[in-house]
């Protein structure tokens, strides 16, 4: 499928909007090929003939098919939206009463059974926008076998500065893909302040001021960490502008599978369009120097039950001294949203 986007374009953050995913937005996750190829593998190592597997967020079912494909004896598909989970139990008739829908947030609902897979794609960009963490180690706890297998089996957030001309100017001046859905009456964007906002964007490796870093470890067969917080220093390793950071995350989906989004070529298709990376805007662009360092205070907090805020705050230093600060956080973003 050719790609009709272009790097540093700008788009309402996925993650935040789970409940307006609409059919084109499916469309869109069917055709990730980067999802699809490493999901379809890892389904394909892991379940096994006469498995149990539960698919959470099964969406239109695309796992579940996969998972039955390999020979699992019965698939729960569970979501809480009941007009897509309806169009998965329709395109999944063929496999007759293998395929259980079951509707509703997986928090509220019970099981017959325990499953001997887990398999989700509840992952965000920045691995936990969704709620993946607190959603899977529930799910963990109640629903799977001793012994069994979760999938994915881990994931790492990596966060970096970048100098992201376009992109911040998107941002700035409002050419945000998506924002019509979240505009007032006359084309504004129901936002306190963009730039308390992270977006979705492709954001080219050359883009980047630093190496990214591992912000996040997220391992799905334990408790999580009760950390809330991080403090990344980066070396600044070339001239530039520094406008935001760059999110992504690489995850193990199966022993010898890993999902990783870092690729910035839409081209050659090393990006994946359903998640793309994400862009954390600052509001002032910081000029820097080789050898500055930009120091990153990374906190989130739970929002409900799908998904979190973020703040991302620090100061950018020369020779040891503070040269600009910076400090934003996705606390009540959206008009009507989190308090």
């Amino acid at each position: 499928m050719s790609q009709t986007y272009s790097a540093e374009e700008v788009w309402l953050p996925a993650s935040e909007l789970i409940t307006a995913w609409d059919d084109g937005f499916h469309e869109l996750l069917l055709g990730d090929r980067i999802r699809m190829a490493a999901y379809a593998e890892a389904i394909r190592e892991v379940v096994r003939p006469g498995s149990t597997v539960l698919d959470l967020g099964t969406g239109t079912g695309i796992l579940a098919r996969w998972a039955l494909e390999a020979g699992a004896d019965r698939v729960y598909g569970l979501d809480f939206a009941e007009p897509v989970l309806a169009r998965a139990a329709r395109e999944l008739a063929g496999f007759g009463d293998r395929f259980i829908p079951v509707a509703g947030l997986s928090f509220d609902v019970t099981l017959p059974e325990r499953v001997d897979v887990i398999v989700s794609e509840t992952l965000g960009n920045l691995v936990d926008n969704e709620g993946c963490v607190a959603i899977l180690t529930d799910a963990r706890r109640r629903f799977l076998a001793d012994g069994g297998t979760m999938l994915p089996v881990d994931a790492q957030c990596y966060l970096t500065p970048v100098s992201a001309a376009v992109a911040h100017s998107n941002v700035l001046n409002g050419r945000v893909h998506g924002a019509e859905s979240i505009a007032d009456d006359d084309g504004g964007l129901l936002v306190r302040d963009p730039f308390s906002l992270y977006y979705d964007a492709i954001i080219p490796i050359a883009a980047h001021l630093a190496s990214p870093r591992v912000a996040t470890t997220h391992v799905f067969g334990a408790d999580p960490s009760p950390a809330t917080s991080v403090s990344l220093p980066h070396t600044i390793r070339r001239d530039g502008v520094f406008t935001g950071f760059k999110g992504y995350f690489v995850s193990t989906l199966a022993p010898s599978v890993a999902l990783d989004l870092s690729g910035d070529d839409i081209a050659a298709g090393s990006t994946s369009d359903s998640w793309k990376h994400a862009y954390l805007p600052i509001r002032e662009p910081i000029p820097v120097r080789q050898g500055d360092r930009v120091t990153l205070d990374f906190s989130w907090s739970p929002r409900g039950s799908l998904g979190n805020d973020y703040r991302w705050r620090g100061r950018v230093l020369r020779s040891g001294s503070v040269i600009a600060t910076y400090d934003h956080g996705t606390v009540a973003d959206l008009v009507g949203g989190a308090a």
